[in-house]
């Protein structure tokens, strides 16, 4: 039977799946932020499991929309992306253990931004951005997955902010998301950092990610995005405020 903190964990990863699969981020954020502020597992061993089950989440709602990726965007974005994930993973990994209560409050305040971010409704540009400006948010996306396999809100920002359909958006963010987590995991695989608790972990929630990923990619035109984001605002505040004040 499972303890009441696996249960948590489960709905954390239930209720990230859900938002992500419908906004095309926030799956990473709302796990870490969750978990590190529970103090239900060590951030390095969630981090790892978020990487897992996000790549799951991407995989499968990708089923759906993989022809909808721009790839123009993905590869200048990738430039600096895939780099900045290796650098990332190893900054938390040399200052985890003597750091851990100031890595806490960097991801409160990356929360608290992202939840600032996940409201804003900028208008669209008239024209794409130029590379330099996408290659920043890879940049900043890789320094966030690398070290907390959550950096999707630069890159929601960046994208939404394109002139490009929302559909295509999320397919293009779905599929950076995937090239994010599947470098991480590589990182991690080769650094020696997987253990049986991230295995564990990951084998709990991969199914639970696969269901509900499926279930909310067939009611996704039924569920208001306001209402979704409006949650995912709130719930993403007040985590981010505890981690950096609690």
């Amino acid at each position: 039977m499972l303890d009441i903190n696996s249960l948590v964990f489960l709905l954390l990863v239930a209720l990230g799946a859900m938002v992500q699969t419908i906004t095309g981020f926030a799956m990473g954020l709302i796990v870490m932020g969750g978990v590190t502020a529970l103090g239900l597992a060590p951030l390095a061993e969630t981090a790892a499991v978020v990487s897992v089950i996000s790549l799951v989440n991407t995989l499968v709602a990708l089923r759906h929309c993989r022809k909808l990726i721009n790839f123009s965007y993905v590869r200048i974005i990738a430039a600096t992306l895939l780099p900045a994930l290796i650098a990332g993973v190893l900054i938390l990994d040399y200052f985890v253990a003597d750091y851990y209560d100031y890595l806490r409050m960097l991801l409160g305040g990356v929360i608290v931004s992202a939840g600032v971010l996940l409201m804003l409704t900028p208008a669209p540009y008239q024209e794409p951005s130029g590379p330099g400006l996408k290659m920043f948010a890879g940049l900043a996306a890789g320094l966030m997955g690398g070290m907390y396999s959550a950096g999707g809100a630069p890159l929601a920002y960046l994208m939404y902010r394109q002139p490009l359909a929302v559909n295509v958006v999320r397919a293009s963010l779905l599929f950076l998301f995937s090239l994010s987590t599947s470098g991480r995991m590589l990182v991690v695989g080769i650094s020696g950092q997987i253990n049986s608790n991230i295995v564990l972990l990951s084998m709990l929630a991969i199914p639970l990610v696969i269901v509900v990923t499926m279930l909310t990619a067939r009611i996704n035109h039924r569920l208001p995005d306001a209402l979704v984001r409006r949650g995912a605002f709130v719930l993403l505040i007040l985590l981010g405020l505890f981690l950096l004040f609690g």
